[in-house]
């Protein structure tokens, strides 16, 4: 039964993550990231994958981290993303297993990285990135509805390259 919650939990957060990459300030972004990585957890909690679930916990807080240094306009000091980047490789070092639970730890770099920048367009350069990460520890940790979220994210996140940024426009305003 639990595997069957989580994979309605999963499409839910597909959506909210997937809107997400289509939203055009940082604000709005990261309340949905924080709701995305809410309902992410509570997917891995229910389906064994601890790694994952402690990963989505620690982006919640620096979420929450960020969303009040956004709300402030100012850019977070280095020290508040170093402090971030040194939990997440903390806590995968202190529950590492296998080379699988390497994949949440890069996808958490790549996400440290992007919800630290204070211009959308480059958070979703890494919203390019995060969800290659997240692919291969969700297809081996048996999320598979968040297989078909990442592949959604980081088709929503191409588009938003395109479409948002323009990425291949000549003249970019």
């Amino acid at each position: 039964m639990e595997f069957y919650i989580a994979q309605g939990i999963s499409i839910v957060t597909a959506l909210v993550a997937i809107l997400s990459m289509q939203l055009k300030n940082m604000k709005s972004i990261l309340i949905f990231q924080i709701t995305a990585n809410l309902l992410a957890a509570s997917t891995y909690f229910l389906l064994g994958g601890f790694s994952g679930a402690g990963i989505s916990l620690i982006a919640i807080i620096q979420l929450i981290v960020m969303f009040f240094y956004n709300k402030k306009n100012t850019k977070p000091p280095l020290i508040v993303i170093g402090i971030s980047i040194f939990l997440y490789v903390l806590y995968s070092i202190l529950n590492f297993n296998t080379y699988l639970d390497l994949f949440p730890l890069l996808a958490a770099l790549s996400f440290a990285l992007g919800v630290a920048q204070t211009k959308p367009s480059i958070y979703r350069f890494y919203g390019l990135l995060n969800p290659l990460f997240w692919l291969v520890y969700d297809i081996f940790s048996g999320a598979y509805i968040n297989v078909l979220m990442r592949i959604g994210i980081f088709t929503s996140a191409l588009i938003a390259k395109i479409r948002l940024d323009g990425i291949f426009r000549k003249n970019k305003v």
